[in-house]
């Protein structure tokens, strides 16, 4: 006869075997490969007959999110006589299969054009930055490397607070203290810039744009901000100062391929 502890063991059925940890290593490489042809398809251009755009060839950020769903972001550029022009995340989410979905943000001020197969498919109807001038900041160095550390201290002044709820209070974002994108160009009158992510955790959710703008004895260092999350409102503030916000944006707004933010689905 069973003692009762051992008929206990005997009713509690059999637990099924753990499932397997998922190999983010190879999903990882699985998305940056599906990055690198997604932004290869497209073509980017300034206006619907303008200069074609140059991709970078390398991404200027990788992230990743693992809270529930697992994403990974790789970030690209396009340029224009070297001065970054469009960002976009490639984001891919792995569950039970992967889907791909590409955030869009313009840093020009023209009209940039993304064309896919020929269709176009993005076309904001307004700039997508506007530079204001930086107060008190010190005229811009002689060097490079001066530069980079100028830079990089008027970065610092700034906080960006994001919001992903109604009725939750706003978190702030982390900035990256180097800049995701180093930059000049001549020929728009930028002799130096940099390119700024403000993320959660990895995640760039906000960008800001420093660049030493301007002509001989007039160059002076200039900013702007640009989101790259439209499902959530963001707070920018220089030196506790609010200088920018955006709000949480439907989901209507988002995908509307007439903004300067898109999210497009595939």
């Amino acid at each position: 006869m069973y003692a009762p502890l051992t008929i206990l063991l005997l009713l509690v059925p059999a637990q099924p075997p753990d499932k397997p940890a998922p190999d983010t290593k190879a999903e990882a490489e699985e998305a940056s490969a599906v990055a690198k042809k997604m932004t290869g398809e497209y073509a980017v251009q300034l206006g619907s007959a303008g200069k074609k755009l140059k991709l970078e060839p390398e991404p200027v950020l990788r992230w990743t999110n693992h809270l529930g769903r697992r994403f990974y972001g790789d970030v690209y550029v396009w340029t224009s006589d070297g001065r970054p022009e469009v960002i976009a995340s490639v984001n891919n989410v792995f569950t039970t299969k992967r889907a791909a979905e590409t955030e869009i943000q313009s840093l020009s001020t023209g009209r940039p054009v993304l064309s896919h197969d020929g269709k176009v498919v993005w076309e904001p109807d307004a700039p997508g930055v506007a530079f204001e001038p930086l107060p008190n900041a010190p005229k811009p160095g002689g060097t490079a490397a001066n530069r980079l550390q100028q830079m990089r201290a008027l970065a610092g002044q700034f906080a960006v607070t994001a919001t992903y709820a109604d009725d939750k209070k706003g978190e702030e974002l982390r900035l990256l203290r180097a800049p995701i994108f180093r930059y000049a160009s001549a020929a728009q009158g930028v002799t130096d810039g940099g390119l700024f992510a403000f993320t959660k955790g990895t995640d760039p959710d906000a960008l800001l744009l420093i660049e030493a703008r301007g002509k001989g004895d007039e160059v002076r260092w200039e900013y702007s901000f640009a989101r790259l999350n439209g499902y959530c409102a963001l707070r920018g503030t220089l030196k506790d100062a609010e200088v920018w916000r955006v709000e949480k944006q439907s989901h209507a707004v988002n995908t509307d391929p007439k903004r300067p933010y898109c999210c497009l689905r595939k």
